[in-house]
């Protein structure tokens, strides 16, 4: 699935910290999820493990990551 890129993609990624709010897009639906961990390269969200340089889903168990996924994170705003 393509994954929508907006041109201030990195600086929002790199600027989220534990206690923000993103929306998870699982297809065209969002899902309000809060930020409980970053480390250098994942945002993680309770039970969920984001790429921080694409926003992109990391589950080795279905074979996502920054290369292909099924589900992404934005802003709230978006």
């Amino acid at each position: 699935m393509d994954i929508p890129v907006f041109p201030d993609e990195s600086a929002w990624l790199q600027a989220l910290k534990p206690g923000d709010q993103v929306h998870r897009f699982l297809g065209p639906v969002p899902i309000l999820l809060k930020v409980s961990r970053v480390t250098k390269d994942r945002i993680v969200c309770g039970a969920w493990e984001f790429d921080r340089a694409t926003g992109a889903e990391i589950d080795e168990d279905l074979g996502w990551g920054p290369g292909e996924t099924g589900s992404w994170i934005r802003p709230v705003s978006h």
